[in-house]
């Protein structure tokens, strides 16, 4: 058959074509991962002055999250349901707690994400929050749990699940500021597991703010006190304790002021009050995390 002389090499060129696609694909997002992991470093770290020869930082000269092979079973499980696909990599943000794992396509999966999956404190209500579709250019009806005290998430995001009011509980008004930052994000949400998702290629950029935004939602719900997701300089710390020492000679004053503060200031909006009701302005619960320093 003549014909196969000429579709033989033509396959072949197809097959050398694609595999020379998918190397660069493949370099191209592990350069990402290792710019994304610079980004999460603390400062002083990022500083440190690259090895001798030059040339691109290599995963092992990067002190960002810790590549690891597993995550604890319960967030190995939300993470088949948040597409599937075929895991690249896991990194640990906090151990046992919080973990990032970027997923790449596979034969039943075309789509590549990362994803943050973090343990709450308590069981929370069983809840889906992603970007309320578009069709033709416009947003299409929001039939999901309504927020009519915050029209603009409404407009953003389509929420699910079968508790509504205890869904709109937990989407607090911090929880929605975080989600609304990160507008094409995914939350899921079942028992005591939180998975935050971003679909598309590998960006450094986007992998922190998608980091920043599980912080602030991990900050309102986490476990065992909520630790910080990223990675903040402990040389902060050392000057922070160098600023204690040279106040002690003005504890008696401090105090005074103290007395007459105390009472002054309302109390913070709960992490259990309902959707909307949450004070403009004012942090649901804890203290505000920082955003990691960049090189």
């Amino acid at each position: 058959m003549p014909w196969l002389w000429y579709v033989g090499p033509l396959a072949l060129l197809v097959v050398w074509y694609l595999t020379g696609l998918r190397g660069r694909h493949e370099s191209r997002r592990d350069a990402e991962l290792v710019r994304w992991r610079a980004l999460m470093t603390p400062q002083p770290a990022a500083r440190r002055p690259a090895a001798k020869g030059g040339g691109r930082k290599t995963t092992a000269e990067v002190a960002g999250p810790r590549p690891v092979r597993s995550m604890p079973s319960s967030l190995e499980r939300t993470l088949q349901e948040t597409g599937g696909g075929a895991v690249v990599a896991r990194y640990e943000l906090v151990p046992k707690l919080a973990y990032v794992a970027v997923v790449g396509p596979d034969a039943k999966n075309g789509s590549e994400y990362q994803v943050v999956l973090a343990k709450l404190a308590k069981p929370a209500p069983r809840l889906t929050a992603c970007p309320l579709p578009i069709l033709d250019g416009q947003r299409v009806p929001n039939t999901g749990i309504q927020f009519r005290k915050d029209p603009d998430f409404m407009d953003q995001f389509l929420v699910e699940g079968p508790e509504a009011k205890a869904i709109g509980r937990w989407l607090s008004k911090r929880v929605r500021d975080a989600l609304r930052d990160l507008p094409d994000a995914w939350l899921l949400v079942q028992d005591r597991v939180m998975a935050l998702a971003a679909y598309g290629p590998v960006d450094a950029e986007r992998m922190e703010e998608l980091v920043i935004a599980a912080d602030a939602i991990f900050a309102e719900h986490g476990s065992e006190g909520a630790p910080s997701l990223l990675f903040e300089d402990d040389s902060d710390e050392d000057d922070d304790e160098d600023d204690d020492e040279g106040d002690e000679d003005d504890e008696d004053d401090e105090d005074e002021g103290d007395d007459e503060d105390d009472g002054g200031e309302e109390d913070e909006a709960p992490a259990s009050a309902p959707a909307g009701n949450a004070k403009q302005g004012a942090p649901a619960s804890g203290s505000s995390r920082p955003a990691p320093r960049r090189s």
